[in-house]
């Protein structure tokens, strides 16, 4: 059995190489950072390049758009993918989904002394922030929410602590990053659905260079590496 999936990911190594993809990104810690000086790393940019190098896939990884124009693009693009996006009904038929790179969930997110509503009924009159063009803000819209929306986590978080709302709806990893970078306190309020952050690639993109990379992803599991990614970047200050 070991004999026969390392075959085939040689077999799908072999097929891929010196093929490229374009991937959008966009500043999204830790799962997606952008540095001042440009450089894009995170715990699924870390793994995609990995993935990259052992199954002979060029990546060409971008940050150079707004999220919503990235997504737009990617659908336009032959050869383009996106990351972290989630899996949602309104986004399957748009995507071939290549890859899961991070599990978690969309919450609703609260700074420690703020309301903590029973349902979402109820918090749905509240204030609440959410990045533009984003899953979380498909799912405040089912829920009849009032929302403003940011074009980065981290102008969220600055309204929820200046009080100019009173909830953020954001994926959990995110929202834990980020406040523990700048040592605020929040607390989570209520799910809003799980969230699981994939690789999504215009479905022109040819299987043989998605499941190498699929494969590539599922070795940098069970070897260990991913986990080392993880631990690297959960215990590390942001890029400057």
């Amino acid at each position: 059995m070991r004999l026969f999936a390392a075959g085939l990911l040689l077999a799908l190594a072999t097929a891929s190489q010196g093929a490229q993809l374009t991937i959008y990104t966009t500043d999204y810690p830790p799962l997606s950072m952008l540095a001042a000086d440009g450089r894009i790393s995170g715990i699924g940019i870390d793994m995609l390049r990995q993935a990259g190098r052992n199954s002979g896939i060029s990546l060409d990884i971008r940050a150079d758009l707004s999220w919503k124009r990235a997504q737009q693009i990617t659908q336009q693009t032959r050869n383009a993918c996106i990351y972290p996006l989630t899996r949602a009904a309104e986004r399957e038929q748009r995507y071939r989904w290549a890859s899961l790179l991070n599990p978690g969930e969309l919450g609703l997110f609260a700074l420690a002394d703020g309301p903590r509503p029973a349902t979402l009924a109820a918090a749905s009159k509240l204030r609440t922030v959410v990045m533009l063009g984003t899953t979380a803000e498909d799912r405040l819209k089912e829920h009849n929410f009032s929302y403003s929306t940011t074009q980065a986590p981290a102008d969220s978080l600055r309204m929820l602590l200046h009080r100019a709302v009173d909830l953020w709806a954001v994926h959990d990893l995110v929202a834990s990053y980020y406040a523990a970078q700048q040592g605020i306190a929040i607390k989570h309020v209520l799910k809003l659905t799980s969230a699981d952050s994939w690789l999504g690639c215009n479905p022109a993109v040819p299987d043989t260079l998605t499941a190498s990379l699929d494969k590539a992803i599922a070795q940098l599991r069970s070897n260990g590496e991913s986990e080392r990614i993880n631990r690297n970047y959960l215990r590390r200050p942001p890029p400057p």
